[in-house]
């Protein structure tokens, strides 16, 4: 069997998020009586949460818009994407260790986490932005990943959804697989490419069928 280790974007890789996202953020702004953003506004990720505020907001209270979204927030689930908790089986199945690489803080991090029913115990670590010594687009983001003793003699694939999560790939050497299902994907950017480009990550299931042909696949392919 090849000897693959799996690292997963979560944002709209394994759990819907921008639908949720945008609509509190849209409901947000109108009960302060701010401008509300478009779903197109809200598809860049500036460096964190805050200075995507701040880029949306300028000149307004941010921590007044933290506030009220703090309010709501909890009662909104982030679910599953569809699939991808079969995925995760599959691959815990096969015993090929699993990361969770995201730009996401630890900020409800948890909740949503739990929510999608994706259990902390079934990856071997979850670096989120506080964790990495670089964010996304840069390479560095893997560091924790291949510093982490699962990752020995591992070929490490990243799966995500977001034209930065290829940056970041492709810079580290790391064969890439772009799925669809990010916001990205509706905007003239398009899905980013991969050595696999999959409408979504449940569509990567057939393929761990294959272990070693997969590893062939992605090792031939481009990130």
């Amino acid at each position: 069997m090849a000897r693959l280790g799996v690292a997963f974007d979560l944002d709209d890789t394994l759990i819907e998020s921008f639908p949720t996202y945008a609509a509190l953020h849209q409901r947000v702004a109108a009960d302060l009586g701010w401008p509300v953003p478009s779903e197109r506004d809200l598809v860049a990720y500036d460096g964190g949460w805050r200075p995507t505020l701040r880029r949306l907001f300028p000149g307004r209270p941010i921590e007044r818009f933290v506030a009220r979204y703090d309010a709501l927030a909890d009662r909104h689930p982030y679910p599953a994407v569809a699939g991808a908790l079969a995925v995760i089986d599959r691959l815990e199945h096969l015993e090929v260790p699993m990361w969770i690489v995201t730009s996401r803080s630890r900020r409800r991090l948890g909740l949503r986490m739990a929510q999608a029913g994706l259990a902390p115990a079934r990856f071997a670590g979850i670096f989120c932005r506080e964790d990495l010594p670089a964010p996304k687009p840069s390479p560095r983001c893997f560091e924790p990943v291949a510093a982490h003793p699962a990752a020995a003699g591992r070929r490490l694939v990243y799966v995500g959804d977001r034209w930065d999560d290829r940056a970041a790939a492709r810079g580290a050497g790391l064969p890439f697989v772009g799925v669809a299902t990010g916001p990205e994907a509706h905007t003239d950017l398009g899905p980013p490419p991969g050595a696999l480009s999959l409408a979504s990550v449940a569509n990567l299931l057939p393929y761990l069928d294959d272990v070693d042909a997969l590893a062939e696949v992605l090792d031939g392919g481009a990130t």
